[in-house]
């Protein structure tokens, strides 16, 4: 639970077919704060741990 007593749910191995479609769906739901899909909106930038440290991707 967050400090404004939102729920976070975290899902893990679920196979995503369409996922602006899901991430419409999930938002459209009464009650959502936000989805962390962003799929309507993607990445400008992209953090990627490896064993050597952090690989930064720039679009």
């Amino acid at each position: 639970m967050t400090d404004n007593g939102n729920v976070i749910l975290d899902v893990h191995g679920m196979e995503i077919l369409d996922p602006i479609a899901m991430e419409n769906a999930i938002n459209a739901i009464p009650g959502v704060v936000t989805v962390g899909l962003f799929a309507n909106r993607g990445a400008d930038v992209a953090l990627i741990g490896t064993p050597d440290g952090v690989k930064t991707i720039v679009k």
